[in-house]
């Protein structure tokens, strides 16, 4: 499985896919997968959660990624919703360690 691409939540969020959005969304799809594989461990990579749970770790991404896109400082936290996908994604991981 690959990581979520930017086009992809784009489409989600229904924002027209100028190459200036496209270009955001990309840094912001880096950034919120270095925040959770931070959050989960220090040595894993993206290569591994998405072989973990795949489908998790993609909507985890895309979740955190349009969060920040609204809120870049993200001053109100991760939320329930993206708090629950990480901790279920953190599990799973060291679970199987």
């Amino acid at each position: 499985m690959e990581l979520v691409t930017a086009k992809k939540i784009l489409d989600e969020l229904h924002i027209d896919q100028l190459p200036e959005e496209v270009v955001t969304m990309k840094s912001l799809i880096d950034d919120a997968s270095a925040l959770i594989c931070g959050s989960i461990a220090d040595d894993v990579t993206e290569k591994e959660l998405l072989a973990v749970s795949g489908n998790v770790f993609n909507r985890l991404v895309s979740s955190l990624a349009s969060k920040m896109y609204y809120e870049r400082d993200l001053s109100s936290g991760y939320g329930a919703g993206i708090q629950i996908m990480l901790n279920q994604l953190r599990a799973r991981y060291l679970g199987g360690k």
